[in-house]
């Protein structure tokens, strides 16, 4: 028993590595929902922040698909503090132009999703490094509390500051902080270990070969792109739902707490009690929550519905993550290349799973231009059901 503890420990770099993502994260929670707050307050528009999102996410997956290679001769550290550093770049340029974000929201479009890309293709990489399959619900669950601890304060926050400024200075505030929380993560991402690299192929043109010797892993990378079908439309329309009801970002951020408050507990439970041998019960468990939730939005979209589908689904969500993450990241261990195709299969998993957001998003675009119709209701509700087939996809043999 007590050699099963240790084996669950984390080990000093794992630590920092969750630090410097807290630090990170913290950024993001303080903005990222108010940034499509921003352009929904200039534009009043569902296209231009879908066509936002869309183009950020597109590119997200492309820079990612690309930069594989460079990552694995470079290494991930440098492709992390890249991240990060263009990340701030993002949050700068916001506060310089301003309300002119409305005439070039796609380039910022394209920088979000060149910096994201950057970023999580070396971060999923490092856990993995830095984790083993005795411990990575551990990691994967206490990134989860460091994640929502981090959201718990940034959207609050952000939306005190909104709420008490005049007009949309708040927002310049909000963004102001942000690029200062990335230039500190820059700063801290110097104090993390460079990795020494031992093998710089990359190994990619021999994925068909590894799907006909493991026709499973295919199934595995199917299932990211369906986990990203409600992840793409649930990026912008919730705090957009929020706003519209309650007509205050206050409210969009104290609700966000409340949500993410749900999402810590869950993962606190995930982290002590999940095993990875229990995925596909768990994936069930995850999508039926995910439907339930979405029922209420059918029923009718105001703010007990709303409110009730927001705390079901982030109930929900990390159990979903969590354990496909490490169904996903035991794969490596399984594959013929095994830890030598590391950084190929994170590369394959955020392009797969931004793909699957891009298509949720198309599918919202195609069918919702109006806020206050059914029709968003149904759509949220199609890509919550999908998620049943997830179970189906997760084996082994």
């Amino acid at each position: 028993m007590k050699k099963r503890i240790e084996n669950k420990q984390l080990a000093p770099q794992a630590v920092q590595i969750l630090v410097n993502h807290a630090i990170y994260q913290f950024g993001n929670s303080l903005s990222i929902i108010f940034v499509n707050l921003y352009l929904w307050r200039l534009t009043n528009s569902l296209w231009v922040n879908g066509l936002y999102n869309l183009i950020a996410i597109l590119t997200q997956a492309a820079t990612t698909f690309s930069i594989g290679k460079v990552a694995k001769k470079k290494g991930r550290t440098i492709m992390y503090r890249y991240g990060i550093f263009l990340t701030a770049f993002f949050y700068l340029c916001i506060v310089i132009v301003q309300e002119g974000i409305i005439n070039h929201f796609y380039w910022f479009a394209l920088i979000k999703g060149i910096a994201q890309g950057l970023y999580w293709v070396a971060y999923f990489t490092i856990v993995h490094q830095v984790s083993s399959n005795s411990n990575r619900h551990r990691y994967l669950g206490w990134n989860q509390i460091v994640m929502g601890g981090s959201n718990l304060l940034g959207p609050a926050l952000a939306g005190w500051i909104i709420s008490i400024s005049s007009e949309l200075g708040g927002y310049i505030i909000v963004f102001s902080l942000a690029f200062l929380m990335f230039v500190i993560a820059t700063i801290g991402s110097f104090r993390i270990q460079k990795e020494h690299i031992h093998h710089r192929t990359y190994y990619m043109k021999y994925l068909p070969l590894m799907i006909r010797k493991k026709p499973n892993f295919l199934k595995a990378l199917i299932g990211w792109f369906l986990i990203g079908f409600p992840q793409g439309v649930l990026m912008y329309i919730p705090p957009i739902l929020i706003y519209s009801i309650f007509n205050d970002e206050s409210v969009v951020g104290y609700l966000n707490v409340g949500f993410l408050g749900l999402s810590i507990i869950s993962s606190y439970l995930i982290s002590r009690f999940a095993v990875i041998n229990s995925t596909r019960k768990y994936l069930l468990v995850a999508a039926l929550g995910f439907t339930l939730s979405a029922l209420f939005l059918i029923w009718d979209i105001n703010m007990l519905t709303v409110i009730l589908f927001m705390c079901i689904s982030h109930l929900f969500k990390p159990l979903q993550a969590n354990s496909f993450a490490a169904y996903y990241l035991k794969w490596i261990d399984l594959l013929p290349l095994k830890r030598e195709f590391r950084v190929e299969s994170v590369v394959l998993r955020e392009t797969i799973i931004n793909l699957g957001r891009g298509m949720g998003i198309i599918i919202f675009m195609i069918f919702s231009n109006d806020i206050d119709t059914s029709v968003v209701a149904y759509v949220i509700f199609i890509v919550m059901v999908i998620q049943m087939i997830l179970p189906f996809l997760a084996k082994e043999k």
